[in-house]
């Protein structure tokens, strides 16, 4: 029996300020609170669960909920207790930064791959190489956010950009 297709449910970002990457991402991308910034703490009510994930060593976190244009949500979390220990500010991009293992970079679809690129410029990101042309059609851009997760933008889904480079040859 085949599997099922699954689809991709939820990503989350750790972040040193919470507040501060939910305006990022709903101002440049569209991104909308679904569940506005909630105060998790030992002894309230999302406790037990938390710990049951997390351990008993957390206890203090802000989280809010963002959904993206497909129905995917993204969360975000700023780790107040234990406090958040990733970098202070965004590291350069280097082979290090791609070759470490794990999720190096989340690709979001925008209609003009240039235009938002120079404003996430404008708003804080740092462009990581340059803007490429893919295809004919089809361009793509890889900025750093200000924390320095590395978001890429492409102007089409993936299915579209492998038909037309298979179609190409």
């Amino acid at each position: 029996m085949a599997q099922p297709n699954c689809a991709f449910n939820h990503l989350a970002l750790s972040v040193p300020n919470l507040d501060e990457a939910v305006e990022w991402y709903t101002k440049l991308f569209g991104f909308r609170v679904i569940v506005p910034t909630v105060l998790a703490e030992s002894g309230g009510p999302t406790a037990e669960s938390a710990n049951k994930i997390y351990g008993p060593e957390l206890r203090s976190m802000k989280m809010c909920i963002l959904s993206m244009g497909n129905g995917v949500a993204f969360e975000i979390f700023e780790y107040i207790d234990p406090k958040y220990n990733g970098p202070k500010k965004r590291v350069d991009w280097n082979p290090d930064t791609y070759t470490k293992g794990g999720i190096f970079h989340i690709c979001v679809t925008v209609p003009d791959v240039d235009a938002k690129t120079a404003e996430c410029i404008r708003m804080g990101a740092k462009q990581v190489g340059e803007t490429v042309t893919l295809t004919e059609s089809y361009r793509a851009s890889y900025v750093q956010d200000p924390w320095g997760n590395v978001v890429e933008m492409l102007n089409c889904s993936m299915q579209e950009l492998f038909l037309e480079l298979k179609a190409v040859g």
